[in-house]
């Protein structure tokens, strides 16, 4: 299987598409560099490079410190699911059947939610403690909706129904 690609061609191309290549004209051809000339810049990077993001925008590449978003927005979005956990389970309705009990399933479904979006942004801004707390609204989230779907599939030993019998 031969591949008679111009390799070199199809990345300049590639260079360009993605704008570090200014274009043809600006790119010496293969084997020209001078032999006194370096290689790379010898001095530090003047502003952090930027990368393509998925609509193919130019937007500045993530530095060891994280994301824009800052410490207390972090700190804002991980409190969501323990509060939304603590209300749960103080939850004064009662949720044995009918539409309450859905209200309240819609509940854990907005605090498993909030799980999973405190363990993204804890991700994105490189934070352990709000990974951790994130991770544990999921699982507090889970316990949560196995406790009350689970008797009603048949996995306990008190059945329960999702409807109420008038």
């Amino acid at each position: 299987m031969t591949d008679n690609r111009d390799w070199d061609k199809e990345l300049a191309k590639i260079d360009r598409l993605m704008g570090k290549d200014p274009g043809p004209a600006a790119t010496p051809p293969a084997g020209a560099e001078r032999a006194g000339s370096p290689a790379a810049p010898s001095g530090p990077p003047t502003a952090a490079p930027a990368v393509p993001d998925r609509a193919g925008q130019r937007r500045p590449a993530p530095t060891a410190g994280g994301t824009s978003r800052g410490g207390l927005a972090v700190w804002l979005i991980t409190l969501l699911g323990p509060v939304g956990v603590a209300a749960l389970t103080v939850w004064p309705y009662p949720r044995d059947c009918g539409m309450l009990l859905w209200v309240y399933l819609v509940g854990v479904a907005a605090v498993l939610a909030a799980g999973i979006w405190a363990m993204r942004t804890a991700w994105e801004s490189r934070r352990g403690l709000p990974m951790v707390i994130g991770l544990a609204t999921l699982l507090a989230a889970l316990v949560l909706a196995s406790a009350e779907v689970l008797p009603r599939v048949g996995y306990a030993a008190h059945e329960l129904t999702w409807t109420c019998s008038t």
